[in-house]
């Protein structure tokens, strides 16, 4: 099998998930009126979120900054397997090439951000460094999960509704 046949990155072209990143999108004809911040991942709740701050940005003239927050849901199950760090850069490729496929059909100015950290936190960053008008998530994924997420304090969307200066917007995934 040649390089390009395999679907996985080699060890030599593996972009290191662990190394910020930025994609800007393409510049607008005219300048963005104000800013959007929208958390991105693979859940349903998280696309519509997106479709939603997609629709808001064209409709607000804004420019829309998509920030996805490398984590345990990037993370391959099996981690003893050998090609584990390719599978998890697969996977957080994965969510940037859908993020800037939908973000591709935006009229208006936009950028991709993908970085490890707390996700609360980094939204927040984003937000407050563009003076951005809010913050757009999906709802709670719901389940056991999310439950105990809300028991240990560590809900994105009670975080950012507790503690972020800005307003927070919370899409529901249907």
């Amino acid at each position: 099998m040649t390089k390009k046949e395999n679907h996985h990155a080699t060890r030599d072209n593996l972009r290191d998930w662990r190394t910020p990143l930025r994609v800007d999108g393409p510049a607008a004809p005219t300048p963005a009126v104000c800013h959007l911040v929208a958390g991105f991942d693979r859940h349903e709740a998280s696309h519509a979120a997106l479709t939603y701050a997609m629709d808001l940005a064209g409709r607000l003239d804004a420019f829309l900054h998509v920030a996805h927050i490398v984590d345990v849901d990037d993370m391959p199950v099996e981690p003893d397997r050998d090609d584990w760090e390719e599978r998890f850069a697969d996977a957080v490729e994965a969510e940037r090439t859908e993020a800037c496929t939908m973000l591709a059909t935006l009229p208006g100015n936009w950028a991709y951000y993908s970085r490890e950290g707390n996700p609360a936190q980094l939204l927040t960053t984003v937000a407050e460094a563009n003076d951005a008008l809010m913050i757009i998530i999906g709802t709670s994924r719901g389940g056991v999960m999310s439950m105990f997420e809300r028991f240990l304090g560590e809900s994105v969307s009670s975080k950012l509704v507790h503690h972020a200066q800005r307003p927070v917007l919370l899409v529901p995934e249907h």
